[in-house]
């Protein structure tokens, strides 16, 4: 597979220079004395390490290989969690993933569960995981900051929600975003959270848009600037990232309710609302 050729190139790379090693004795000035009693033939060279890209390829295909079909297409899916049964459905239906909203942070009667609590209830779920397929689940939640948290709405789990991107820039600019990114990171992973569905890529400028408020709200130099750093934020700190909203929200109306049709032309997308996306891959 094509993970694996950077291992055959290496591998046919070392033949060559095995091959080069045929050619002509060196001259008499060139090659040096022989010492008493040397031995005639030398251990042969242990064959290199292999490098962790190739051990974590190898991994991979021997993860898939000891998957069934099903566990093979379970693992595509990744699902907003029930409120019953989550971890029977983990061994049930061979998930991928759990996306985690504001309920999963409350008990049945609506009171708010303590930190171990979430994290009780998230290791169930990779215990069922383990069981099953063997692959860690991603556990994923919207925490963009703002109007749309779901971990820092628990007041159990932060003294004051996060704060909106715009805010943030507002205020310390985009060393703020960045420390706050940070801080976001550790506490979703103190809870065993390990997907955050951020940052907005959205470009709006307009705050009648409908998206303006979880946007970044600069225009798309400015939005990739950030969404760049966030990224790469989470990327150190071992946090996966949702882009979003691929192709670009623009000043459409809220899809959440209703269908909504855009009719901008391609051009304005790829000198516009790509551009953010570009960044954060």
């Amino acid at each position: 597979m094509k993970k694996l050729l950077p291992a055959l190139l290496a591998a046919l790379l070392l033949l060559s220079l095995t091959a080069c090693g045929d050619g002509p004795a060196p001259t008499a000035s060139s090659a040096p004395a022989a010492s008493s009693g040397a031995s005639s033939s030398e251990e042969p060279a242990p064959p290199p390490e292999p490098t962790p890209e190739e051990l974590a390829a190898q991994q991979i295909e021997d993860t898939l290989a000891s998957l069934s079909l099903a566990q093979k297409v379970g693992q595509l899916f990744f699902v907003r969690c029930p409120a019953e049964g989550a971890a029977e459905d983990v061994t049930e239906y061979h998930l991928g993933g759990y996306l985690l909203f504001g309920r999963d942070f409350q008990d049945a009667q609506g009171a708010w569960l303590t930190a171990d609590a979430v994290r009780a209830n998230i290791q169930s779920y990779q215990t069922a995981a383990e069981g099953d397929s063997g692959v860690p689940l991603l556990i994923g939640v919207d925490e963009e900051g703002g109007t749309v948290v779901r971990v820092s709405r628990n007041p159990l789990l932060r003294e004051r929600k996060f704060s909106s991107p715009q805010k943030l820039y507002a205020s310390g600019g985009l060393d703020a975003v960045v420390r706050d990114t940070a801080e976001k990171d550790a506490l979703l992973a103190s809870l065993g959270i390990n997907v955050n569905l951020a940052p907005v890529c959205d470009v709006s400028t307009d705050p009648e848009d409908f998206i303006y408020d979880r946007s970044f709200g600069q225009d798309a130099a400015a939005t990739s600037a950030f969404v760049s750093a966030v990224v790469s934020q989470a990327r150190q700190d071992g946090m996966g990232s949702v882009l979003k909203h691929f192709p670009g929200y623009g000043n459409n109306v809220d899809t959440h309710t209703g269908i909504a049709r855009d009719s901008r032309d391609l051009a304005t997308f790829e000198n516009s609302d790509f551009l953010p996306f570009h960044a954060g891959f």
